[in-house]
C-alpha cells in the first residue's frame, strides 16, 4: 500500500484484524519493512500489526538532504492518523529505537508502550565522523560498499559463518537501499543526542540488545534504561545487533510479554 505520508510517498503494509490492539514496527537503518516478516507473523494474530519502508528506504521516497528526529518522528504519526489510529505500541530497531525515543517523548499520548531495540540514546563527538565518512564512501562506491562492514556489525560471527541465507538476505537490503536515505538518515544519527532528556519519558518502556552487538552496545542500552524512569532491561546471548532477524524466537520470548501487558 501507499500513501502521502507527512509530505512523502510512503509505502506501508498492514496485517491483522482493524479492531485488535495496534502494533506500529520501524525497521533499521539499511533495510525495509520485510525486516519484520518473522515479527509479523509472530504478531498478526492478536494485533493490527503496521509496518512501513521509512523515509528514504525501500519504496518510500527519499528527500535529498540531512533528515532530523523530529521529523522522522512525524513520519510514523502522521501514518497512524492515515491508518486513524488513535493509538499503539512501538518496536523500533536501531534507527528505529531512536525514533522511538522521540516518540516516547514528544507524542507519549499515542503510545502505549515502546521498545528500544538495538539503539543508542546519543551519538558520541569521538565518533560522529563515522556517519560522515560512510556517507562519503557510499557516494563514491555505491551502497554495495557498505555491505560487508555491516555485516560485521550486524551478525554475530557464528552467523555470519553459517547462515548464508541470513547474511544474503541482509547483504540485498543494504545494496538496494537508496542512498540518498541513507545518507538523510546517517546526519540525522550523527546528531543524536537524548540521553539526559530520557528522565522526562512517562510511558512503558521495553529496552532489547545483543550480547555481541559492537554496533549499539550493551553499555548504550544498559545507559538508555538507566536514564528512563521505569525502563525495563533485557540482553540476549549469542546475538548481534540484527537479533530480531537473528534469533527471532529468543527476541519474541523477550518483547512479546512485555506487548501483552501494555496493550494500546
Amino acid at each position: 500500500m501507499r500513501a502521502k505520508i507527512n509530505g512523502i510517498d510512503m509505502a506501508y503494509d498492514v496485517r491483522g484484524a482493524a479492531t485488535a490492539p495496534a502494533i506500529v514496527l520501524h525497521h533499521p537503518l539499511a533495510t525495509n519493512m520485510s525486516f519484520w516478516d518473522e515479527a509479523v507473523t509472530a504478531l498478526e494474530k492478536d494485533y493490527y500489526v503496521i509496518r512501513f519502508d521509512a523515509r528514504g528506504h525501500g519504496l518510500t521516497e527519499a528527500p535529498v538532504g540531512r533528515y532530523d528526529f523530529k521529523t522522522l518522528a512525524q513520519d510514523v504519526v502522521a501514518l497512524m492518523d492515515h491508518l486513524d489510529i488513535k493509538r499503539a505500541q512501538f518496536v523500533g530497531l536501531s534507527m528505529g529505537g531512536m525514533v522511538a525515543q522521540f516518540l516516547a517523548l514528544d507524542h507519549a499520548t499515542r503510545f502505549s508502550s515502546v521498545s528500544i531495540v538495538s539503539a543508542s540514546s546519543k551519538t558520541a563527538d569521538t565518533m560522529r565522523h563515522l556517519w560522515f565518512d560512510r556517507v562519503v564512501v557510499a557516494r563514491a562506491e555505491g551502497m554495495g560498499s557498505q555491505v560487508a562492514p555491516a555485516m560485521q556489525r550486524w551478525l554475530a560471527k557464528s552467523a555470519r559463518e553459517s547462515r548464508p541465507d541470513l547474511v544474503a538476505r541482509c547483504s540485498k537490503m543494504v545494496e538496494t537501499t537508496p542512498l540518498e536515505g541513507y545518507a538523510g538518515w546517517c546526519g540525522a544519527i550523527e546528531q543524536l543526542d537524548m540521553t539526559d532528556k530520557l528522565g522526562g519519558i512517562k510511558i512503558p518502556v521495553r529496552v532489547i540488545v545483543g550480547a555481541e552487538d559492537p554496533a549499539t552496545p550493551v553499555a548504550a542500552s544498559e545507559t538508555i534504561q538507566r536514564h528512563t524512569p521505569g525502563a525495563e532491561l533485557a540482553i540476549i546471548p549469542g546475538v548481534s545487533h540484527m537479533l530480531a532477524i537473528e534469533d527471532p524466537a529468543a527476541f519474541h520470548a523477550q518483547l512479546l510479554p512485555f506487548l501483552a501487558k501494555h496493550k494500546a
